[in-house]
């Protein structure tokens, strides 16, 4: 386990796969902080911690609140108490507004017992600096590739599926588990024999990470047909404009710092960890590679200018200036396109 810079302090952090380990350990940690990422995780993470505490018991020594200031009291009472006849208590914490974060830091001891496990989902720069520095904190939810495909082909059900649609698959659904859980659930119902590329490209679309990712990479590298493929598949998404938008943003900041990287050379792991501390974004060689790759065909100041261009598009959102962010998002590639052709 290492210590990783964090926002407010220095925090333990481990992977989800540890989390998970530990959770289902017969000596789990006290408290464990979940950074946002991958829903597939969080069930798994409060089933974990809910066999701690013996099912006969789980109506008084189990938990879950959000981190809402309404709820400090009740979440003091749960701590303070003791434990009804278990031997361990769990409490879930799901989201932490200020006012709630704030009380919550003056409840440490409470939290640290020793005979109570507590989960808080919650952004890491939310959760009070006391207890992010006593805390294991999961912020890669990460699996190796191998592992991937082989939960992948098990949920299959002995079907056979070609491996460039497995890795078709990953890619349009980000390698998100909860959207690949219910895609390979469509696959299944309507396809039959082999599952090959052709049946995932026709049953699955791309998520509008994926695609918010792709319309990214294929603006640093000018290959504008592919731009416009990945605004069809981000409209297609079904995800708000605002969330599309943030999808966008997030894509080209990640950009912006992957070119001074780059320009300052600086070592990629430099990158990485940004990534992960502030976009909750584990960058696997292949992505950190094609990353850099597209931040070296684009300037600097074309990179300043785009996301400019961003920040009014989310103001004229914001305001009700333009109807829809995605026609602004269309306009805007269209006059990227001209100028640079």
């Amino acid at each position: 386990m290492t210590a990783v810079k964090g926002t407010t302090s220095d925090f333990n952090e481990i992977s989800v796969t540890e989390g998970l380990t530990s959770l289902r350990s017969k000596k789990p940690a006290s408290l464990y902080v979940f950074a946002p990422g991958d829903d597939y995780f969080v069930p798994q993470a409060k089933e974990a911690a809910r066999s701690q505490v013996a099912e006969a018991f789980r109506a008084f020594d189990y938990a879950e609140f959000d981190g809402s200031d309404d709820n400090v009291d009740d979440i003091r009472e749960f701590l303070g108490s003791e434990s009804f006849g278990s031997g361990r208590k769990v409490l879930v914490v799901s989201g932490l507004e200020d006012k709630g974060a704030k009380r919550l830091s003056t409840m440490v001891p409470l939290f640290l017992s020793g005979t109570i496990t507590t989960l808080i989902f919650a952004d890491p720069v939310k959760v009070p600096p006391e207890l992010l520095r006593k805390a294991y904190v999961v912020t890669n939810y990460s699996v190796p590739l191998a592992a991937v495909r082989s939960w992948i082909k098990k949920r299959f059900e002995g079907r056979v599926i070609e491996d460039q649609a497995v890795h078709e698959l990953m890619g349009r659904t980000a390698s998100s588990f909860f959207l690949m859980r219910s895609e390979i659930d469509k696959l299944l119902a309507y396809t039959a024999a082999a599952i090959t590329v052709t049946d995932v490209r026709e049953v699955v679309p791309r998520c509008h990470i994926a695609a918010a990712a792709d319309l990214v990479e294929a603006i640093s590298l000018r290959k504008y047909d592919r731009a416009a493929t990945a605004l069809y598949d981000l409209s297609a998404s079904g995800a708000a404009d605002t969330t599309i938008l943030y999808d966008v943003e997030l894509g080209f900041v990640r950009l912006l710092n992957a070119k001074l990287v780059s320009k300052s050379n600086r070592p990629k792991a430099d990158l990485r960890a940004w990534c992960l501390r502030t976009q909750h974004q584990y960058l696997d060689d292949y992505t950190l590679s094609a990353l850099l790759t597209a931040a070296s065909h684009i300037k600097l100041r074309e990179l300043e200018a785009m996301l400019e261009r961003l920040e009014e598009i989310e103001y004229e959102t914001k305001k009700g200036l333009t109807s829809s962010a995605l026609a602004a998002l269309e306009r805007l590639l269209s006059v990227v396109a001209f100028t640079t052709q």
